[in-house]
């Protein structure tokens, strides 16, 4: 009876004792008072705005982030089992925007381990030294978040990153994942990052580094994860310091500026799953590296200067998803090795496009069933489709574009690919059918790009409501019915039909696509009627080029709806209208061709104070304007006037579905840019009725490459504001009436191809030097009163001029603007006076030389020579002439 009472005590005390053990426990999860408090005042912080930040879903705080609430509980807070304190705080893509300041309750979190801000926008906060109090943090991610490094200053000041390893991070010895990825740290990679022995993960892409990598990189033998990609690093041999990092796996070096061959040590990190060297300028065959490979998942070398063939030696890759190549100089077939399901029994996609490879495509490639993408574009493959490549039940993106393939196909052939998505087939050399038409053919397609392939009849399929369908390019074939058919297609971002033989009216549809179309492009076809309003609902246009038609009346006013238009191309047509001056309220527009059209009447004075500031390109040749040119406009095209952009590398405008292209008059041919550089600037107003004189503010335009005024009826001297115009290639001023002679200064433009001045009413000597040696007859002739090379007429014992030079006030904010007069008026009283002035002068210098001594301070030298600061008087006086 005892045993069994004390048996019974016994188990009530276990349950007494277990019972004070879980509240003991529970009370040890509640979250610290003051933690809680400091939570709730970083929030409050912070507004919450997702469109400000570059995040790839909307994450707002959830309402259990409550005062009198367990913080331990919230969304993104993670606490210690036993002591509960904060030690996790994850607000990625949160939406948080504004500053965090050095006082900040974020930094009272001490026992932080686990810290996540990225994809948040701190409005360019500096990254604080305060960030070294988390001395237990073992994961910090600040990327893309608008941070910047913690000094401010110039390329010279190479500490930003520095200053943060050195300063913050040297206090945060237990980091093993650091992420700083698109924050601007301006400097180079220093030695100290070796002291973070720790680090699993080092994310740096695209941080504005510069240098090189350090060799003390090697240290960190724990990587698994190195990511430097997009930092513009030293010119130089790839960094063998990383071949110490045997645990890696994952190393992305992408578009870093590497040269010289890839290294053939990289096989010693035998546990590498992704490696990424694509956009450098890595050269020679392609290593012989895949044998030791085995456990790589993604190998991206495109974007290089590679050459060779493939090897055949490419097999034995079982894990292998994705294969990049392209964008070398690689030649030679494609090994049919490649599409053996032995060798690479994983791969899901294969890019060689932009190469030099021949021959066919392999019948093996049914060997791949798990193929999802195949980018065969831009080679020189021949010969026919295999049917097996229809077998790839699995395909969604086909690339076969610009090839010399030689067949014709039933496009319904492709349609047996049921899951393709993006088919380019494009200038492939296939010339395709449709005679089974099948309505629900390609039902999940979003990209279809078929020019030039010979199609002379719109699809049945295209002509049904396809709700997926957003690229569609159709251009350089054969259609020629109407586009109504094409009114279902509601999804369209993009739509080609240039280069057709399409008639009837511009479908009013167009206008209506969601308001999603972005490119519209109907260059060249045989379109007759007014320009629909309805192009004016399509506020995402970026792209409207419909030249090259049959197209009358006035251009709709409704297009000033189009905010985001970039290029307007209206050329060749019979469009009837004034100045279309309501285009300056577009702020994006870089390119308008009014060219060969009816447009007619004056160029009045802009609305608004700053007008066409990011034109490019302005051609309104082949029209009727009349009066004189205002030059407030010329004044504010800001785009112009930029001389200092970066002509290192080429950068094309464009969308992300193409490139812009135009057809302009340039260096005296007329010529399509397929491509337009960035730095490519024309203004083209000629064959039209203009007068006066040619503005001097055209001088501002220092980035013009092309200028051409021909065949007008402009008057008065050559300004001399054109020396300026220091990277013009073409100058056209013939057929005009222009006088006085031919500035010298302008053989300071070195760039200048074309230089043509013929049938003016030129006089004087032609300058000599430079580019004026390699101009012909042609240049110069209808001039009567020029002489000297290159024409026969001689001039005699007749001596250069001095050139005068430009007023020093003549600036890239130029203004010439007095209370109660306009500048032509107060310049032409002032020009006169000092002529007057000038010749008075001469006469009385000739007799009393003293008379200059007393006023200018100087004395004439008895063989003519001035002082510079006369010399620099007198010159500013005939430069203020000729500029009238």
């Amino acid at each position: 009876m005892g045993f069994l009472l004390s048996n019974y005590q016994l188990t009530i005390c276990i349950l007494l004792y277990s019972l004070i053990f879980c509240f003991s426990s529970s009370s040890a999860h509640l979250c610290h008072n003051d933690e809680s408090t400091t939570l709730l005042q970083f929030k409050q912080s912070f507004s919450f705005n997702c469109s400000a930040c570059n995040c790839y879903r909307n994450g707002l705080y959830t309402d259990n982030w409550k005062e009198g609430t367990d913080c331990c509980a919230w969304d993104g807070i993670t606490c210690d089992n036993t002591t509960a304190h904060v030690t996790g705080l994850d607000l990625n893509c949160k939406c948080l925007y504004g500053t965090i300041h050095p006082n900040s309750s974020l930094f009272n979190l001490v026992h932080l381990q686990h810290l996540d801000l990225s994809y948040n926008n701190f409005n360019h906060s500096q990254i604080l030294p305060s960030f070294g109090r988390f001395t237990n943090l073992t994961h910090l991610d600040l990327s893309v978040s608008y941070l910047s490094g913690p000094i401010q200053g110039n390329r010279e000041l190479t500490g930003k990153l520095a200053s943060f390893i050195n300063g913050t991070l040297r206090h945060l010895r237990h980091l093993g994942s650091l992420d700083l990825s698109e924050i601007d740290l301006t400097g180079e990679l220093p030695n100290s990052i070796g002291q973070l022995v720790y680090l699993e993960e080092l994310h740096l892409s695209d941080c504005n580094l510069f240098g090189t990598i350090p060799t003390s990189l090697g240290n960190l033998t724990r990587l698994i994860w190195l990511a430097l990609r997009g930092n513009k690093l030293i010119n130089g041999q790839f960094p063998s310091s990383i071949g110490h990092l045997k645990n890696l796996e994952r190393l992305h070096l992408g578009d870093c500026n590497f040269s010289g061959t890839i290294p053939r040590w990289l096989t010693n990190l035998t546990r590498l799953t992704l490696l990424d060297l694509s956009y450098n300028n890595f050269e020679g065959p392609i290593p012989q590296l895949f044998s030791n490979f085995l456990q790589r998942q993604s190998i991206d070398f495109s974007n290089n200067q590679l050459t060779g063939p493939i090897s055949s030696s490419i097999t034995g890759l079982p894990n292998l998803h994705y294969l990049g190549l392209g964008s070398n100089s690689i030649n030679g077939t494609i090994p049919s090795s490649l599409f053996h399901l032995a060798n690479f029994s994983q791969l899901r996609a294969i890019d060689f496009s932009n190469n030099q490879l021949t021959g066919p495509i392999s019948s093996s490639i049914t060997g791949l069933p798990n193929l999802q993408s195949l980018y065969l574009g831009s080679n020189s493959i021949n010969g026919t489709i295999p049917p097996s490549l229809f077998h790839l039940v699995n395909l969604t993106y086909l690339d076969l574009s610009s090839n010399n393939l030689s067949e014709t196909v039933e496009l319904d052939s492709f349609a047996k690919l049921e899951y393709l998505d993006s088919l380019d087939l494009s200038d492939s050399g296939l010339s395709l059918t449709t005679t089974n038409p099948t309505p629900s053919s390609f039902r999940n397609i979003r990209t279809l790009r078929l020019s030039s392939c010979n199609i002379n009849k719109i699809s049945e399929f295209l002509k049904t409501r396809m709700e997926l369908l957003e690229v569609l390019d159709l251009s350089n074939n054969h259609l020629n019915e109407e586009l109504n058919p094409l009114c279902n297609l509601h999804s369209l971002k993009t739509l080609d039909l240039s280069n057709n033989q399409l008639t009837g009216l511009i479908p009013t549809c167009l206008g209506n696509f969601n308001g999603n179309l972005t490119w519209l492009n109907l260059q060249r076809n045989n379109f007759h009627g007014s320009i629909p309003q309805t192009l004016g609902y399509a506020s995402m246009l970026q792209e409207l080029d419909i030249s090259h038609n049959g197209l009358q009346g006035v251009l709709p006013r409704s297009l000033a709806n189009c905010t985001n238009l970039e290029i307007l191309n209206l050329g060749h047509n019979f469009i009837e209208d004034a100045f279309p001056f309501w285009l300056e309220n577009l702020p994006q527009l870089k390119i308008i061709v009014l060219r060969d059209n009816k447009f007619h009447g004056p160029i009045e004075q802009p609305r608004k104070r700053l007008a066409f500031t990011n034109l490019h390109i302005i051609d309104m040749s082949h029209n009727e304007f009349t009066g004189t040119l205002p030059s407030e406009y010329f004044e504010s095209m800001h785009s112009m006037m930029m001389d200092y952009e970066d002509k290192s590398s080429l950068n094309y405008m464009g969308v992300g579905y193409g490139y812009y292209s135009v057809t302009i008059m340039n260096k005296g041919l007329e010529m399509t840019l397929v491509r337009i550089i960035t730095i490519f600037k024309a203004v083209d107003f000629s064959h039209n009725k203009f007068d006066g004189k040619i503005p001097i503010s055209i001088g501002i335009l220092k980035a013009l490459r092309v200028l051409n005024f021909s065949r007008n009826g402009f008057t008065g001297p050559i300004p001399l504001s054109l020396s300026n115009l220091t990277e013009l290639e073409s100058l056209g001023l013939s057929q005009n009436k222009l006088s006085g002679e031919i500035p010298q200064q302008l053989t300071s433009l070195t760039f200048l191809e074309v230089f043509d001045v013929s049938q003016n009413n030129l006089t004087g000597i032609i300058p000599r030097g430079r580019q004026f040696e390699t101009f012909s007859n042609t240049s110069y002739e209808g001039n009567l009163g020029l002489c000297g090379f290159p024409l026969s007429k001689n001039c005699g014992n007749v001596q250069i001029a001095e050139s005068p030079t430009l007023p020093s006030s003549f600036s890239h904010n130029f203004k010439f603007k007095f209370d109660g007069f306009g500048w032509e008026a107060v310049l032409m009283g002032y020009g006169c006076g000092v002529l007057l002035g000038l010749l008075i002068g001469n006469c009385i210098i000739r007799r009393k030389e003293e008379w200059l001594v007393r006023i200018f301070g100087v004395k004439m030298c008895q063989h003519g020579k001035r002082s510079k600061k006369v010399w620099k008087k007198i010159a500013h006086a005939k430069s203020i002439i000729n500029c009238l």
